[in-house]
């Protein structure tokens, strides 16, 4: 199977994810607790770029998607998310309150305003999703 990381990562963390400690990992493959610790912070940096990838994928294959700024009231972003759903012809499977609530939990937001940008979007299998990457941005970069 393809994959981003090494054998060696893998080996690390299947044995990490059975309770392992590094040390006792370091014991088994004949090498430095040091070494382990690299292996698995690269590793994990390795999933997090994936993640990220795959969220990007995600977004760029939206049905619809919305920038929120930083500061903006999220009580305000459901119905930015309909206003736009309508203009496309697409139907929002989530009331207000469920958006609301769904932005209270997943996106950067405090005291109903939102602490950094972020674009909300339904994904192709109609699952909300928050990512701090904006495709507007994107956008400028190339220009």
């Amino acid at each position: 199977m393809k994959s981003f990381l090494t054998e060696q990562q893998i080996k690390v963390l299947r044995l990490r994810a059975k309770g392992l400690k590094q040390s006792e990992i370091a014991e088994i493959l004949g090498t430095s607790r040091a070494n382990v610790s690299i292996l698995e912070r690269r590793a994990m940096e390795k999933i997090e770029k994936a993640k990220n990838t795959l969220l990007l994928w995600e977004q760029i294959n939206s049905k619809i998607s919305v920038e929120i700024r930083s500061g903006e009231d999220i009580f305000t972003v459901p119905e930015k998310l309909f206003k736009k759903a309508d203009e496309l012809g697409i139907k929002v499977p989530y009331s207000t309150a469920e958006i609301i609530a769904f932005l209270v939990e997943h996106a950067p937001v405090h005291d109903r305003l939102a602490k950094r940008n972020f674009t909300l979007f339904l994904d192709s299998k109609d699952r909300l999703r928050i990512s701090e990457c904006i495709l507007e941005d994107i956008e400028d970069l190339k220009s």
